[in-house]
């Protein structure tokens, strides 16, 4: 019997060791080819991100990472903070574990320890807050504290505008309040529907 060349006795051996799989890998599927795998993400060690509405600014989002998908459209950013503007001016900040950013809308979906500061010293805490560009609202389903001067309503969902003056919890509402008195005197200084 004869020897092989050698460079046809690697090209055998390597086409062997391509067909077989461990017994470990017998019951799943070949791994997708390179063409079909999903596209990489562009990832970001700070990012920020402007949108407006009318030409005006409505908010301005900087995090500290952000993978912002190849098509461009969405954007996951840690670490968030989000400045919201009416007229101009500042009327609240936002801070949020991770928010889902919609780079087209410009819609935010803000999670984990979603805390909003009015320039009016109003305070939203959710775990959960949705900003809807294109109606200027935000919105959660979550359970929701709102603390105004010494008053806190609780309760779960609301809908609500960026400078928090009107802010709406749509269920189990409850408020606590150093009196009746303060809780009367400070509810004036709220919107009415």
């Amino acid at each position: 019997m004869r020897a092989l060349p050698p460079r046809l006795a690697l090209a055998a051996a390597l086409c062997l060791c391509l067909s077989c799989r461990p017994a470990s890998d017998a019951g799943r599927p070949a791994a997708p080819q390179s063409r079909d795998r999903e596209k990489p993400s562009l990832l970001f060690q700070g990012f920020s991100a402007r949108a407006s509405h009318d030409g005006a600014l409505v908010w301005e989002a900087q995090a500290d990472r952000a993978r912002v998908n190849r098509e461009g459209q969405g954007a996951h950013a840690e670490s968030v903070t989000v400045v919201y503007f009416s007229h101009g001016r500042v009327v609240s900040r936002a801070r949020a574990d991770s928010a889902e950013i919609n780079l087209r809308s410009y819609d935010i979906d803000a999670n984990g320890a979603v805390e909003v500061h009015s320039s009016d010293g109003v305070i939203l805490r959710t775990p959960h807050l949705d900003w809807n560009n294109r109606q200027q609202r935000i919105s959660s389903e979550s359970r929701v504290q709102v603390v105004r001067g010494h008053t806190v309503l609780t309760g779960r969902g609301f809908v609500g505008d960026r400078d928090l003056r009107d802010v709406r919890i749509l269920q189990d509402v409850q408020a606590e309040a150093a009196s009746v008195d303060t809780l009367r005197e400070e509810s004036k200084t709220w919107q009415r529907p």
